[in-house]
């Protein structure tokens, strides 16, 4: 996968829905109302998820309509700031994986963002999980997040490809 042509929203889709044991969200932002990301995030996960367990990150939880009562695992700590500190995919993705190796689960369906699926996918490939890439993921960004290189793919494009070298030389992609 092209991580430019993956933070432009061009993600490839991996495997079927259906193969997937466990649904792995990944929050976008830091809005969680309505029209949030998250929002849009958290539903696609529960549609998705047809009782499989899913664990995500608290911000990403928090849009959940029951919060934490629709997540099975909750990835606590700081999210990712601009100096790449705080839990981020990264972190969401280690913790899955014990959770999964931990409940025996074989394959994740990754749920985030459109623009940043494609480097989870990636890092969670680094990390040897499984996963399953679903077409037709939330594609918002949010002008107002706190996060603002997730108010608009403008702010978006250049800090995911500079940050793809960072990633890279840490071993996280």
């Amino acid at each position: 996968m092209n991580i430019i042509r993956s933070a432009l929203g061009h993600y490839e889709v991996i495997g079927s829905p259906d193969d997937a044991d466990v649904i792995v969200g990944h929050s976008f932002g830091t809005l969680i109302g309505e029209d949030s990301a998250n929002r849009a995030i958290a539903d696609f996960a529960l549609k998705a998820a047809n009782g499989r367990p899913i664990v995500a990150d608290r911000m990403l939880v928090e849009a959940f309509p029951h919060s934490d009562e629709d997540v099975d695992h909750v990835v606590e700590g700081p999210i990712s700031n601009g100096v790449g500190q705080g839990v981020g995919s990264w972190g969401t993705l280690v913790e899955a994986k014990v959770f999964m190796e931990r409940e025996d689960l074989k394959t994740a369906l990754m749920v985030g963002q459109a623009h940043h699926i494609g480097r989870v996918a990636m890092q969670a490939k680094k990390l040897g999980i499984l996963s399953v890439v679903p077409a037709n993921l939330p594609n918002r960004f949010d002008p107002d997040s706190e996060q603002h290189w997730t108010r608009s793919m403008g702010m978006w494009l250049p800090r995911e490809i500079i940050d793809s070298f960072v990633l890279r030389a840490q071993k996280k992609l």
